[in-house]
């Protein structure tokens, strides 16, 4: 017979054990929509190991959106969202008014609309002078020319 010793016997109450606080299927599913609203139906199933199923039944019943459209980037010129064959403009309108140009010709100050690729290829050809016209372009180079001519002359 084994004799309880003082040492072992304690006026302490016991501690209540600590048990893990268990949440529902529901409520983890419910938890991952509130933190992340874009989080597709198919990752929250892979995230919780339940079927795609479950997881819109369980978003329908708590009044949740079940389909998240996804996002295909943004337009450049507008940026509203993309359709999915859409590579860069939203729309054909916004491709051709992005595609033209407006700069001041350097030689008569006038306005001139080109497109935006023949812009690009001057600049990368290192045109420092942009024409209106031809004619802007042989008076203006001839008109360079006599300003860098004198500056070097002084």
């Amino acid at each position: 017979m084994m004799i309880a010793s003082a040492e072992h016997m304690s006026l302490e109450p016991p501690t209540p054990i600590q048990t893990p606080i268990v949440l529902s299927n529901s409520q983890k599913v419910l938890a991952l929509r509130e933190g992340n609203p874009t989080l597709p139906a198919i990752r929250i199933a892979e995230i919780l190991l339940i079927t795609r199923e479950r997881v819109r039944q369980i978003l329908k019943k708590a009044g949740l959106p079940t389909y998240i459209p996804r996002t295909y980037g943004f337009c450049k010129a507008c940026g509203a969202s993309k359709s999915t064959y859409r590579k860069v403009y939203c729309s054909a309108a916004c491709r051709f008014a992005h595609s033209k140009i407006t700069f001041q010709c350097e030689f008569c100050d006038n306005s001139k609309t080109i497109g935006r690729s023949s812009y690009d290829a001057q600049v990368r050809r290192g045109y420092k002078h942009m024409y209106c016209s031809v004619g802007c372009r042989q008076r203006g180079n001839w008109a360079f020319r006599k300003q860098d001519q004198a500056q070097h002359l002084t």
